[in-house]
């Protein structure tokens, strides 16, 4: 199976099961910068227009100022501890898309949050995260 139709397969079986999937911004954000710069080289637009229909699937979180202020408490603490998790000079999604995980639970009590990436080393640092493929309901 091509990985693009097992990661919609994943979808849709969480989906169908009543899991609420959210992503952040910033996570359309990255994807959506390199499906256009390859559409731009000649690539298909339509990796793009499926993103585009994610957004009838799944809600997106925007970046608040508590967001901001809850990132830069952890990219704080976390280069003070020595265990940075981006280049100093780059903005650190992770940590970014970590804290609006960690705000959740206070807008979503009882709810069980788990984040979905392929990046559980920095994340799980901050919040419960796990490789997407290994989440199953």
């Amino acid at each position: 199976m091509r990985p693009k139709f097992f990661v919609q397969e994943w979808l849709y079986s969480l989906l169908s099961k009543g899991v609420y999937v959210i992503s952040s911004d910033l996570c359309d954000y990255e994807v959506r910068r390199s499906l256009l710069l390859n559409s731009i080289r000649g690539a298909s637009n339509q990796s793009i227009d499926n993103l585009n229909n994610l957004d009838d699937l799944i809600d997106f979180l925007p970046i608040t100022k508590s967001v901001t202020q809850q990132a830069s408490q952890l990219w704080a603490i976390s280069r003070f501890q020595g265990i940075p998790t981006a280049n100093p000079k780059n903005i650190d999604v992770d940590v970014i898309i970590a804290a609006q995980c960690q705000l959740m639970p206070a807008e979503n009590p009882g709810q069980n949050l788990v984040v979905a990436t392929t990046n559980v080393k920095h994340l799980s640092r901050f919040i419960n995260s796990q490789k997407w493929f290994e989440i199953r309901y």
